[in-house]
């Protein structure tokens, strides 16, 4: 768990908390999960209460507020790369068959914000809303591979899942040097059994936003030219990354 160092970032930490394993807390909960004493865990649920951040249920428990439902709805309407990256999206979807992930990289966080249904029936664990995994998956090292080393470095330390040796620290490094040289990333069976992904960047004024992502079974994957789908991909997010930069990073954009 990370560690916060002062009484906001304490009181905002305790909204990672509600997961969809576990959705409903009690103060009591809270302080145990937390370390927190249990009036300074009741002064956080009060604060956040009152932002509509947490909402009180009966019994003395809390889950997550409206004021949570708003900024969702909010981010839905007008991320940036959603407006911008959406109609291609929608296009290779329809186009290759494959389901298309849009995923943004907030800090530490990971997490897909928008996708477009391929012509399989997939039951994705990682849709809309849920946060991905570091170190594995397309989606991740897709990203990764265009970081500076030494944010990557601190998100090993944080992050991967296997041991932190300097040997799998090599390892990492090396897999991810090939992924920047040739512009993508594949995957296989890392997120979910039988599934596989083709990854790209999205880099706008040299900063790595998040990345685009085609999905389809391996069955799926037969059909495809992994390397010519790839160059594809990467390409079209080239392509539609102009479109970031001429809005002036996060400014106006029309759909």
């Amino acid at each position: 768990m990370i560690q916060a160092n002062n009484s906001l970032a304490k009181m905002l930490m305790m909204l990672d908390a509600f997961t969809i394993d576990r959705h409903i807390w009690t103060v009591e909960a809270l302080a145990a999960h937390f370390g927190y004493t249990q009036p300074s865990t009741y002064r956080y649920v009060r604060e956040l209460c009152n932002a509509g951040l947490i909402a009180r249920m009966p019994g003395g428990r809390y889950a997550i507020g409206a004021r949570v439902v708003e900024l969702d709805a909010l981010i839905a309407e007008t991320d940036p790369l959603a407006k911008v990256f959406s109609p291609m999206m929608e296009s290779l979807a329809q186009v290759l068959g494959c389901y298309t992930l849009l995923s943004n990289a907030y800090g530490e966080h990971l997490i897909n914000i928008k996708h477009f249904p391929g012509n399989e029936k997939l039951d994705l664990a990682f849709v809309r809303g849920r946060r991905l995994p570091w170190f594995r998956g397309a989606t991740s090292t897709a990203i990764l591979a265009f970081l500076p080393r030494t944010r990557v470095r601190k998100l090993f330390e944080l992050f991967f899942e296997g041991e932190k040796s300097k040997q799998n620290w090599k390892k990492v490094l090396s897999k991810l040097n090939r992924i920047a040289d040739q512009g993508f990333s594949v995957s296989e069976d890392e997120l979910q059994e039988g599934v596989m992904g083709i990854g790209s960047p999205i880099i706008a004024d040299g900063e790595v936003l998040g990345s685009v992502t085609l999905v389809f079974s391996k069955q799926h994957g037969r059909f495809l030219d992994h390397q010519a789908t790839g160059l594809l991909l990467r390409e079209k997010c080239t392509e539609f990354e102009k479109m970031l930069d001429l809005a002036n990073s996060f400014g106006n954009v029309e759909q």
